[in-house]
């Protein structure tokens, strides 16, 4: 009978527990003032389509696979607003790199796909994580990133998107929530979304550990092309280290072909790692004093992005997309509200003596015979004054009027050449009726326009 008393005493004991552990409101919060460093390794494998505008309504398709890996230092800063500006890190990226396989879609037997890989410089890189609806923004506060070291580390299944899935209250085990849109349109890193919903359920949890599972989708646009993104994954959070410590996400977008950027139809398949960094001196590396001096809110400049390309640098807004580069040309993309709005062509031009240039007379017979039929008339031509009296470049502008395919453009014309002979020029292409949406958007940019010394370029 004894024996028998246990053993319903057990049975009973551990029912309990089940019961309560059920019952029991469990806390998945990561606090906002933890100061605490975090060692992630993030790995991103994407395959699917690309498809770019081929004239005449048609298309062409592409294969990509991609496979990035990621590892970096990671820790809390102080938010700036609501919602999702309430999530800011600061990073320490320790590698990042990419190789990616693009081929078309009826590529012979035989024949080996165009492989590219990108990564950053050997040196750390300080990045700042800055919480939007639209998506982490991403800048450094001591170096300007190019177009594609800003791609490169935009990654879906973001660490700072994927802080914005974690309840805001103590939830039971079997419970359901949806985070709120600006979450949902953060984590799916749509520019503009018209419908949007994930859901979120707590599918274990004991006194340590909990497993989270998550799925759901969203509409809308980026960069003014219809986007539709399919999410499903889980994460798992260490109560005790108060941590989300994995996370596997599985991200199906499908994308028209917009005007900066070809269409899509991928899915990237994200698995993260995040664990407390061990080393005092991994820590001090993101210390107090470390980030004291980061700015709550990033100077535009900050946010600038770097062209460099045939012994020239210049700095742009992210505003400018790069469209398409040959070893001829570099064409970006003006993007504004998710329209089109300018483009520019940026090519290098044969090097004449030290200490002269083309001709301005030169320039625009160019000009004239590269636009042909499309030329109206040449309405102002003018040499632009220097930034200093050290600045020795020569700057030219011409302005000209015209029409293509029927529409009236206006077009801006830049020779650029420094002391040493070196040429690059610069062909803006605006519809007539937005200029002043433009608002002489060309000069500031062909201002910050420096040619590299020739030793610097080659490094």
């Amino acid at each position: 009978m004894r024996v028998l008393w246990l053993g319903c005493l057990i049975l009973t004991t551990t029912a309990c527990d089940v019961f309560v552990l059920a019952a029991e409101k469990v806390e998945l919060a990561e606090p906002e003032a933890d100061s605490r460093t975090r060692l992630v390794r993030s790995h991103v494998q994407v395959s699917g389509q690309l498809q770019t505008a081929a004239g005449g309504g048609k298309k062409i398709s592409l294969k990509l696979n991609a496979d990035a890996q990621y590892r970096f230092l990671e820790r809390r800063l102080s938010g700036t607003g609501r919602d999702a500006e309430t999530l800011r890190t600061a990073r320490l990226y320790r590698f990042a790199n990419n190789e990616a396989e693009v081929a078309p879609a009826d590529l012979p037997a035989g024949t080996a796909p165009k492989k590219s890989t990108l990564k950053l410089p050997e040196t750390r890189h300080l990045i700042v994580a800055h919480g939007r609806r639209e998506g982490a923004m991403l800048y450094s506060p001591t170096a300007t990133l190019t177009y594609d070291q800003l791609d490169l580390i935009s990654t879906p299944g973001d660490s700072l998107s994927l802080l914005s899935l974690l309840p805001r209250e103590e939830v039971a085990l079997g419970d359901s929530w949806k985070p709120e849109t600006w979450a949902v349109q953060m984590l799916c890193g749509i520019e503009a979304m018209t419908k949007g919903e994930i859901t979120c359920k707590l599918e274990e949890a004991d006194a340590k550990s909990a497993r989270v599972t998550f799925s759901g989708a969203a509409e809308g646009a980026t960069l003014g092309a219809p986007t539709s993104v399919q999410l499903t994954g889980e994460f798992n959070f260490d109560r005790i280290a108060k941590l989300m410590t994995r996370a596997r996400v599985k991200q199906t977008e499908t994308r028209a072909i917009g005007a900066a950027k070809p269409g899509l139809e991928v899915t990237a398949n994200v698995t993260l790692e995040r664990t407390l960094a061990e080393e005092r001196s991994e820590a001090q590396l993101l210390s107090d004093a470390a980030v004291a001096e980061l700015p709550v809110e990033p100077a535009p400049e900050m946010q600038f992005l770097r062209f460099e390309s045939w012994g020239t640098r210049f700095y742009h807004d992210r505003d400018w997309h790069q469209f398409h580069q040959t070893n001829d040309v570099a064409v970006l993309r003006l993007m504004e509200h998710g329209s089109l709005l300018a483009q520019v062509n940026v090519s290098p031009v044969p090097a004449t003596a030290a200490g002269s240039h083309t001709s301005e007379e030169q320039f625009q017979t160019d000009i004239r015979q590269s636009l042909g039929k499309k030329l109206k008339s040449i309405i102002k031509s003018e040499p632009l004054k220097p930034r200093n009296a050290t600045d020795r470049r020569f700057l030219f502008r011409v302005t000209v009027d015209g029409e293509a395919d029927g529409v009236p453009m206006t077009w801006f014309y830049h020779l650029c050449a420094a002391p040493t002979g070196q040429q690059v020029s610069f062909v803006f292409a605006v519809e007539t009726k937005n200029l002043e949406k433009f608002n002489n958007r060309d000069l500031s940019l062909v201002r910050l326009l420096e040619f590299i010394p020739s030793r610097q370029a080659a490094k």
